[in-house]
């Protein structure tokens, strides 16, 4: 066990991590490792509103702080518009934050660490922006390529706390009930469960749809229902994947769902399909078995943690090219990968998860 650095026993603790839903569920993790740590800790979790939802049911989040992102939009947003700034301050200082975790480690989050006035404001080495300098307590990290999560489980670890015992999103079950009553509305017949996102924030990181519709149509004997998932912006991909299909018959929940009862479908989930995507970190964190097809971004970094070995890539020359515009070559890395790859791997992973506790 790692010596405690720092007492935090008793103190109030504001956790800064806003976004995005990734980086937010990795950093689960560590607000169980701290409250693991010192149980008495007071933990206040500042996050986009967007995120809100999914964080606050949390228990070992006692508080979240909520953060409307587009009040200071851009690198010196927060410099610009003075009235905001002056209103978040005082909800800031409100919080008599004895300790600041700074895990987003950019200029904003780093101006809000110092605006607490709290006499331990914490980040890592990598911080951005110039936001190190409002730490006072600058922890190393390790260097990339390295998944966000070990990241911050190292800055935890500096702390004093031990590796986590717990890293999900404590969903329950009444929570799980409700994603059940949500499939039988939509016509889902039971079977095993098959959850799909097909979309991505970034347009290089999308499977095309009808691949996709015939890797679900292989995996129709098994799972003839897939649920396709993700937020309102995905309901034409959704749609598009659903009709593409010819033996699959999908269940489509796209924009259906909120972050919890998403989190809820996904903890009962024997598969979960997508590509780099917030859902997949998700079922990550739930314990889930993931199957991530990946394309220009690099799974050592954002993917699926502890399921890196079920990580499905193309081939291309510029991989992993980080690009959310393809740099000339047509998205070749996720056209050119055969469905029948994604097949395998996903047959191999149900027919291997057959005893899985159904939730």
């Amino acid at each position: 066990m790692n010596q405690p650095q720092v007492d935090l026993a008793g103190k109030r603790l504001l956790l800064i991590k806003p976004s995005s839903l990734g980086d937010v569920c990795h950093a689960v993790a560590s607000a169980w490792a701290l409250k693991q740590r010192w149980p008495t800790l007071h933990l206040t979790w500042l996050v986009n509103t967007t995120f809100e939802p999914l964080i606050k049911p949390i228990g070992c989040v006692d508080a979240t702080l909520p953060f409307e992102r587009s009040r200071f939009k851009g690198l010196f947003g927060p410099l610009t518009r003075h009235g905001e700034l002056k209103s978040f301050t005082r909800q800031l200082r409100d919080g008599d934050f004895e300790a600041v975790l700074d895990l987003q480690g950019l200029f904003r989050s780093g101006l809000f660490a110092w605006l607490t006035r709290a006499r331990l404001r914490v980040g890592g080495s990598t911080a951005r922006e110039g936001s190190r300098w409002f730490h006072n307590l600058r922890v190393p990290e390790p260097p990339q390529p390295v998944h966000a999560r070990d990241r911050y489980d190292a800055i935890a670890a500096a702390l004093g706390c031990s590796k986590p015992q717990r890293q999900d999103l404590d969903v329950s079950e009444p929570e799980r009930e409700r994603a059940r009553e949500l499939l039988k509305a939509a016509g889902h017949q039971g079977g095993p469960l098959v959850s799909v996102c097909p979309g991505a924030r970034w347009a290089t990181k999308i499977y095309p749809p009808r691949q996709m519709a015939e890797v679900l149509d292989s995996l129709a004997a098994k799972a003839p229902q897939p649920v396709l998932t993700g937020s309102p912006d995905m309901l034409d991909l959704c749609d598009e994947t659903a009709a593409a299909c010819k033996v699959a018959r999908p269940v489509n929940l796209c924009g259906k769902t909120g972050l919890r009862e998403l989190a809820a479908l996904l903890d009962q989930s024997r598969l979960l399909l997508t590509c780099d995507s917030g859902p997949m970190h998700i079922a990550a964190a739930q314990g889930r078995p993931v199957l991530s097809i990946l394309g220009p971004t690099d799974p050592r970094r954002t993917g699926p943690y502890g399921q890196l070995e079920r990580v499905v890539t193309g081939q291309c020359e510029l991989m992993p090219c980080l690009k959310r515009e393809c740099p000339g070559l047509g998205t070749k890395c996720m056209r050119d990968l055969a469905p029948a790859r994604v097949s395998e791997k996903a047959l191999a992973i149900l027919a291997a998860n057959t005893d899985m506790e159904v939730r």
